[in-house]
């Protein structure tokens, strides 16, 4: 039987979360990360998304430009999204953080990481996470039969 993950709330307000990418899916996770007041630098050599550039200049993120990873980055770092389109480095990034015990999510990868971030439906006071082993779609998907549900 494959590794279970096991569902869990995490307090990420004024947390240091390093993404390293700036594609699309890079974009997302930052996206949603904004909600939860956390302190958000993105590495990268090329910015792909131009939205990054506006939430620099909103002071949303703090953009590291024409960067390599290196690990000096991960000093004083709560959680780390490995958002190249480099499988090996993601890997790689994925690995170092897990040997120091930091919490990193993989894009390319759903064994090498130790973090998946789950669909997420708010409504008032309500959070529901929908977290489908890896598998996004499935969990949207779910997500939205959920605020179907809510929003009748």
């Amino acid at each position: 039987m494959a590794n279970k993950s096991f569902p869990v709330s995490i307090d990420i307000n004024n947390k240091n979360i390093l993404v390293i990418g700036a594609g699309k899916i890079a974009l997302r996770k930052v996206e949603t990360l904004l909600n939860y007041n956390c302190n958000i630098t993105v590495i990268t050599k090329d910015i792909l998304e131009e939205k990054f550039l506006e939430l620099e200049k909103n002071n949303k993120i703090k953009i590291l430009k024409n960067q390599e990873f290196e690990e000096k980055f991960l000093k004083k770092i709560f959680l780390v999204i490995a958002a190249t389109d480099n499988e090996v480095l993601n890997k790689n990034i994925s690995q170092l953080c897990i040997n120091k015990n930091i919490l990193v999510n993989n894009i390319t990868s759903k064994d090498d990481m130790n973090v998946r971030f789950a669909s997420i439906y708010e409504k008032d006071d309500i959070q529901i996470a929908i977290s489908a082993s890896g598998n996004p779609k499935k969990a949207v998907e779910i997500k939205n039969k959920i605020k179907n549900i809510f929003e009748k």
